[in-house]
């Protein structure tokens, strides 16, 4: 089955298609150590996105994102519950609409995902997954539903690890990193798995910045993650992510260069923070 364009889950950190990313060198110390402690965000965050494409020298808004945490009971312990929703504008819609849904249930105390279900509808394309995680046994029941071929495939078992992440869990567990104690270049690697493949992918920390928006300025992190070739990206490092230089670490924009033209991302609102944005100059 092909893999379309992602625009939920390529817009915040990794994009991917059919082509495996390349291992990070940190592999087998992150298998070591990929438990994350989450002093970041809580219950009730939500981010809301605009994100726009430029070809030619115009800034169209494309679309909006929203990312949004709730609490849910998994097999009566408490999880955090993401939700990730992406849209592209009404008057965009003649061109390519997307209507795309991405949930993840993730145990608190380890930052690892229990369930991943994922709605997605681009174009004509519809597709709908259900990913169970069992990471004590390494190994996780996966349930696939493609809807547009009317192909089903359910309850079917492949081998992850104990690091093993859905797309949505690993913004998050992306959010858990401390930046402050990383050197500029140094990268962290992350396993996710999407359509019942494992990627071997890395944030990479470029270093510090300062960023103005509609918001107001902020102190910034800036990240390079690795995209992995496909319909709309060309591979490599060329998307950068910067976050607050505080203890949020609340994404404020993200840009990349795509097969055509360009996208930019940037957080229109929020509410429901952990900590005060003490980045805001």
């Amino acid at each position: 089955m092909e893999t379309k364009f992602l625009f939920l889950s390529g817009l915040l950190v990794i994009l991917f298609s059919q082509t495996f990313g390349r291992p990070s060198p940190d592999a087998q110390q992150y298998q070591e150590s990929c438990d994350r402690q989450n002093i970041t965000f809580q219950e009730g965050e939500s981010l809301k996105y605009s994100v726009y494409y430029n070809w030619t020298a115009v800034w169209i808004k494309a679309g909006v994102a929203t990312f949004d945490i709730a609490s849910a009971e998994v097999d009566g312990k408490t999880a955090y519950h993401f939700i990730g929703k992406g849209r592209t504008s009404y008057s965009y819609d003649w061109v390519y609409k997307v209507r795309d849904t991405y949930e993840s249930f993730v145990d608190p105390e380890t930052m690892k995902p229990l369930y991943f279900l994922r709605d997605i509808q681009e174009g004509g394309y519809k597709q709908r997954n259900k990913y169970a995680f069992d990471h004590l046994n390494e190994q996780g029941t996966i349930e696939y539903r493609y809807v547009k071929d009317k192909l089903k495939k359910e309850n079917e078992p492949m081998n992850i690890t104990r690091c093993t992440q859905d797309v949505i869990s690993a913004v998050y567990n992306m959010r858990c990193v401390d930046h402050t104690q990383m050197e500029v270049g140094e990268t962290v690697p992350i396993e996710m798995v999407l359509d019942g493949k494992i990627y071997d992918v890395h944030l990479r920390f470029i270093g510090l910045d300062t960023l103005n928006t509609d918001l107001g300025t902020f102190r910034c992190a800036k990240f390079s993650p690795l995209l992995l070739e496909g319909d709309y990206f060309s591979g490599g490092e060329e998307m950068i992510i910067w976050a607050t230089d505080d203890e949020n670490r609340l994404p404020i924009m993200i840009e990349s260069p795509i097969v055509v033209g360009h996208i930019k991302a940037y957080l229109t609102d929020f509410s429901g923070l952990r900590h005060d944005l003490s980045s805001k100059l």
